[in-house]
């Protein structure tokens, strides 16, 4: 004989579990395509520092 179990889950919760995870992955990977094709600059201002010679 077969147990019954407690918690009772109907055909949709299955479809909205599967659309929510393929939103999230659709997302994810319009994420990296923005990133990886996001040109972004290079800082353009110059930094010097002057380094005491008792460091070396």
């Amino acid at each position: 004989m077969r147990r019954r179990s407690r918690i009772t889950r109907d055909d949709s919760t299955g479809f909205l579990a599967k659309a929510a995870a393929l939103v999230v992955v659709a997302l994810l990977v319009a994420g990296g395509v923005v990133l990886a094709t996001w040109d972004i600059k290079p800082p353009t201002r110059s930094v010097e520092k002057v380094i005491p010679n008792d460091r070396f």
